[in-house]
């Protein structure tokens, strides 16, 4: 009985053992990268954001997925629903427009493309490949009929990250 009565402690006690790092800090490194490969800009009228919008150079996240041309992610909020209609929005990389862009639906999201507030509208914006030189002084141009522009300025570098 004696011997019993110790393995049921022993249970007992193994029972409430757990991991004292459980609970730590875990880094989560594609949401590191998507925030140092962000700009963010507003378009003002009368004091007040009429356009707020979050660039994220797609080729600085993962330059493996991303490869071969320069895409960016784009979210966009504004109250004004009209801006999203007919082209009112126009993208340009060195004056250039894009080969291609298009409005990123809740199917296409994934652990990259992932918008940050639901409000927003997303798109995704690709242009013809840079050469490393050029891609230091990329500057993103957003430009909304009738109310302004924002530039989204990727030339600076973010620090590398320390793991």
């Amino acid at each position: 009985m004696k011997s019993f009565f110790l393995v049921l402690l022993g249970i007992f006690i193994f029972l409430g053992c757990t991991s004292y790092y459980e609970d730590t800090y875990k880094p989560d490194i594609i949401f590191e990268k998507k925030i140092q490969a962000s700009r963010k800009g507003e378009i003002l009228k009368h004091q007040k954001p009429v356009v707020v919008a979050v660039a994220i150079h797609l080729n600085e996240v993962d330059n493996v997925i991303y490869s071969g041309r320069e895409y960016f992610f784009v979210e966009i909020f504004s109250e004004n629903k009209e801006i999203f209609l007919n082209d009112m929005i126009e993208f340009t990389l060195f004056g250039k427009s894009p080969i291609w862009s298009r409005e990123i639906t809740k199917d296409d999201f994934d652990e990259i493309l992932h918008p940050s507030n639901k409000w927003s509208r997303n798109f995704l914006v690709a242009f013809d490949k840079l050469d490393p030189l050029a891609s230091r002084d990329a500057k993103l141009v957003m430009k909304v009929y009738n109310l302004g522009k924002i530039v989204f300025n990727f030339a600076y570098e973010a620090a590398p990250m320390q793991i």
